[in-house]
C-alpha cells in the first residue's frame, strides 16, 4: 500500500538500482545477525538506524522506512537525487525540511500539516557496495516521521483522481457535482485552461479578445442546455466526468470559434500583405493543432487540486509545473462548497506568509498522521520555488 501511494507521491516513477545492504528487521536487535553493510544501510547503521525497506522511487529520489535502534520508531528516509528537474533542487528541499525541523512549534495549529523532521541535510552516502571510506554520492538526506495514505475518499473530494476503475468514477461524479454547478468556479476552471494553451502555437493566436467573447457563451450554454461530448476516441477515455467533458467540448469549439473572429493584430502595420486573410487561414489550417492544445489546457485545468494556489515564482513555459501557481478564482464558494479544504488551505496562507511558500500541492504529496485526521503535506521540494 505504502509503494502504491509513495509512487504517487513521486512524480515520475523510476526504477533505479539500490542496495538494502542487510536484512529487514521487524523490531530493533542490539546484536542482530547481518552479512557485512554497504551503502545506505551502512551510512544509516552509523545515524543508529536499521535500514528496512523500500517505500518507493522516483525522478527526484528514493522512499525508505527504517528503524530507530534505540527507541524502535519506525520512520521514513528519503535521499534525494543532485541532477532533478522541473523546479526541483535537493539543496532547496534540504532546505525546506530544515526550515519545518528548526521551526515546528512555531508554526502553531498549522503544523500539522507538515511532518516532523528529525534530520535534514546534505550528504555524502556511499554507494551500492561501498563503505564509509569508499566512492560517496552527494545527496539530499531527510528523516521524518513515517505517515499513512490519505483516506481514499479525502483524496478524491480534495483532488481529481485518474483512472478507469468504478471507484474513481464514481468519485469525479461526485466531485463535478459539487464543483461545476458553481459559475463562479466554473470561470476559475475555464480561465487556468485559457492560461494553460500551448505557448508555441496556440497561446500566440488567442487573443484577449477571443477569451472575452467566448467565456460567457460557454457559461451560458453550460447552464442552460446540454451538450453532447465531443465524438472523439481519445476523449471518451480521458478521466473525467460526462458533465466535465461537455464543458470542454465548449471550451475548445467556441474558443476556437471565437479565435477566428477576433484575430491578433498584426505586429508591425503594413508589413504582411492581406494580413488578416492569411492569419484566418493560418488558424483553420492549424484547427487540429489547435483543438489538440486545447483539449490539453482545459484537461490541466481540470485535474488542478482545489488546494491549487502556490506563492512561487511562475515556472518556464515548458515546465510541467505550469498552472500550479494558479489559485481558483471564488475561494469563497469553493471553500463552501469543499469544506474539507478550509484548513489545509489556511495553513498553506500561514506559510506563505512566514516566507514558506507553498508549490505543487497534489494527490501524491499529501499523507494522513496515524491515529488522527490530519492532512500532512509530506513533500516540501517544491516549496519556495
Amino acid at each position: 500500500m505504502y509503494q502504491k501511494f509513495w509512487n504517487q507521491f513521486l512524480t515520475e516513477v523510476a526504477e533505479p538500482t539500490f542496495d538494502l545492504g542487510d536484512e529487514k528487521p521487524t523490531k530493533p536487535d542490539p546484536q542482530p545477525a547481518r552479512r557485512s553493510l554497504t551503502g545506505l544501510g551502512l551510512f544509516l547503521k552509523e545515524k543508529g538506524y536499521y535500514l528496512d525497506k523500500v517505500l518507493g522511487s522516483g525522478a527526484d529520489g528514493i522512499v525508505y522506512q527504517a528503524t530507530n535502534v534505540k527507541t524502535g520508531q519506525k520512520v521514513a528516509v528519503k535521499t534525494i537525487a543532485i541532477d532533478q528537474g522541473e523546479g526541483a533542487d535537493a539543496e532547496r528541499e534540504v532546505k525546506n525540511y530544515k526550515f519545518v525541523k528548526d521551526n515546528y512549534d512555531s508554526l502553531g495549529e498549522n503544523k500539522k500539516y507538515l511532518p516532523v523532521v528529525y534530520e535534514a541535510s546534505m550528504e555524502d552516502i556511499p554507494v551500492q557496495g561501498e563503505g564509509m571510506d569508499g566512492i560517496t554520492m552527494r545527496k539530499g538526506f531527510i528523516i521524518m516521521e513515517q505517515l499513512e495514505p490519505l483516506p481514499s475518499e479525502v483524496a478524491r473530494a480534495m483532488f481529481v483522481i485518474g483512472g478507469g476503475s468504478k471507484t474513481n468514477k464514481e468519485a469525479r461524479i461526485k466531485r463535478d457535482r459539487r464543483l461545476l454547478k458553481n459559475p463562479s468556479l466554473v470561470t476559475s476552471m475555464l480561465g487556468m485552461a485559457w492560461g494553460l494553451v500551448n505557448p508555441k502555437t496556440t497561446e500566440k493566436l488567442l487573443t484577449f479578445e477571443a477569451v472575452e467573447a467566448a467565456e460567457p457563451k460557454i457559461l451560458e450554454l453550460f447552464f442552460t442546455t446540454n451538450t453532447e461530448p465531443m465524438n472523439n476516441s481519445y476523449i471518451r477515455k480521458m478521466a473525467m466526468s460526462d458533465k466535465g467533458k461537455e464543458l470542454m467540448t465548449l471550451y475548445v469549439n467556441i474558443t476556437y470559434q471565437e479565435m477566428l473572429n477576433h484575430l491578433p493584430p498584426e505586429e508591425e502595420k503594413g508589413k504582411i500583405e492581406d494580413y488578416e486573410t492569411k492569419i484566418k487561414q493560418l488558424i483553420e489550417d492549424s484547427e487540429k493543432t489547435i483543438k489538440e492544445d486545447l483539449i490539453e489546457s482545459f484537461y490541466q485545468a481540470y485535474a488542478r487540486p482545489l488546494v491549487t494556489g502556490a506563492a512561487g515564482i511562475t515556472p518556464p513555459p515548458k515546465s510541467g509545473l505550469r498552472g500550479f501557481d494558479f489559485t481558483w478564482f471564488g475561494e469563497e464558494e469553493a471553500e463552501e462548497d469543499f469544506p474539507e479544504i478550509i484548513g489545509v488551505r489556511a495553513a498553506m496562507k500561514e506559510f506563505a506568509g512566514r516566507d514558506f511558500k507553498p508549490y505543487d500541492v497534489h494527490a501524491g504529496n499529501v499523507m494522513m498522521r496515524p491515529g488522527t485526521n490530519d492532512m500532512v503535506i509530506v513533500d516540501l521540494g517544491r516549496f519556495n520555488i
